[in-house]
């Protein structure tokens, strides 16, 4: 089966969040995603229900997560049940684990990873065309790489929870302390934010529940970075 990945690019989070998921899971993935402007509705209803696993990059809100120029990818009430039955779903979104995700596992979905808060971190504008190197971003969204490849490597949702809490709990750790003892006050930002993103990260469905083992990030691209984005439109 495949992974339906559908990531937003359209604006500046929207790039930030989606450039690291293209550096750092996508080359694990089928060639075929929805990235930009195929993160819509019905090129999903094709792809979904011939997935194990569904990971959706972008907006959301308490009952929907969106993909490109906010386009509704999944909304209560307005989904089929066949696009998420038996199927694992990371939702990395704001708010939707509140709403959308328990009545995804109501209709059948074995489980659920998301945030039932928003998602907050800092964006170093500067990396607009090569996000995966923006520093100021990395420590909110190296947990979430964390997680999904452990969820690729077929780790049970549990496992996949947990590791993503520990590397949220290393993250956080790393705030650069002064000569004088206090903390910088520009990672101590951070460190809250990772902090914040961390206490909404909640699991839903069966703890047990995990997909198929996908191959391991190629030499190739554990080094090589994709080449530089075009300006979102």
């Amino acid at each position: 089966m495949t992974v339906t990945l559908s990531a937003a690019d359209y604006e500046l989070s929207t790039r930030s969040a989606s450039g690291f998921i293209l550096k750092y899971i996508a080359p694990r993935l089928e060639p075929v995603m929805l990235y930009g402007p195929l993160a819509r509705r019905f090129p999903f209803t094709l792809s979904a229900p011939h997935s194990d696993v569904i990971i959706a990059v972008g907006h959301g809100d308490y009952d929907q997560v969106n993909g490109q120029n906010d386009a509704v990818i999944l909304k209560v009430g307005e989904y089929n049940d066949n696009e998420i039955q038996n199927k694992v779903i990371y939702a990395f979104s704001c708010l939707s684990a509140a709403g959308l995700g328990p009545d995804l596992i109501n209709h059948g979905a074995t489980a659920f990873l998301g945030w039932n808060e928003d998602y907050l971190w800092e964006i170093d504008e500067s990396q607009l065309m090569t996000p995966w190197r923006d520093k100021l971003a990395a420590p909110c969204m190296m947990p979430v790489i964390d997680g999904l490849n452990a969820l690729l490597d077929g780790k049970t949702v549990s496992q996949v929870h947990q590791i993503q809490m520990d590397s949220y709990d290393k993250w956080a750790s790393m705030a650069d302390v002064n000569m004088d003892g206090t903390v910088n006050e520009t990672d101590e930002i951070i460190k809250d934010l990772v902090q914040f993103n961390q206490s909404n990260f909640v699991l839903y469905g069966d703890p047990q529940a995990r997909i198929s083992p996908r191959p391991p990030l190629s030499f190739l691209f554990r080094h090589v970075s994709p080449p530089p984005l075009l300006m979102p439109v």
